[in-house]
C-alpha cells in the first residue's frame, strides 16, 4: 500500500536528503503539472546535472527523476510564473523543517534578494512565496473563515 502523506519525521528525512544533494544548486525553472503540484529544476553550475524537485501540497516533497515537457498549448500558471521569477538563477541555500511541523522552509539566495518557498504538508496544505522578511508574495491557495 502506497504511503498516503508525509509525516514530521518524514519531512526531517527529507531535508536531511536535500541537504546533503541539492543544498547550493541552482534554480533553473519552476513547472505547474496540476494546480497543488509544482517541479523545481536544479542545476549545478559549471556540471551540467540537473535534478528536479516535486512539490506537492499537502502530500509530499521529493527528488524525482520525471522529466518535464514544456508544454506549447498551455501557458504557466500565474503562481507558477511568480516562483520563476523569485526562484530561477538563485541558490537553493537552505532547507528546514520549521519545528516538528510539516512545513518546510526552502530558502533561496540569501540576504535582501533572498526568497523563501513555504511548503504546508497538512490538511489541504499550500504552497507560500516569500521575501527576506517573510512577507507573503504569493501564494497557492487562500483562506477565508
Amino acid at each position: 500500500m502506497p504511503k498516503g502523506k508525509f509525516s514530521a519525521s518524514d519531512v526531517r528525512a527529507m531535508e536531511r536528503d536535500l541537504r546533503e544533494t541539492v543544498l547550493s544548486w541552482r534554480g533553473a525553472n519552476v513547472y505547474d503539472l496540476d494546480a497543488r503540484t509544482y517541479l523545481v529544476k536544479l542545476a549545478m553550475p559549471g556540471v551540467g546535472e540537473k535534478k528536479v524537485l516535486l512539490l506537492e501540497s499537502g502530500v509530499r516533497f521529493h527528488l524525482t527523476a520525471y522529466e518535464h515537457r514544456e508544454r506549447t498549448t498551455e501557458l504557466p500558471s500565474p503562481f507558477a510564473m511568480k516562483l520563476r521569477k523569485h526562484v530561477r538563477a538563485k541558490r537553493l541555500e537552505d532547507v528546514r523543517q520549521l519545528g516538528q511541523d510539516r512545513v518546510v522552509d526552502l530558502r533561496f539566495g540569501s540576504g535582501e534578494h533572498c526568497a523563501h518557498l513555504l511548503l504546508e504538508l497538512y490538511a489541504g496544505g499550500n504552497l507560500l512565496l516569500t521575501d527576506h522578511t517573510y512577507t507573503v508574495l504569493a501564494l497557492l491557495r487562500a483562506h477565508k473563515f
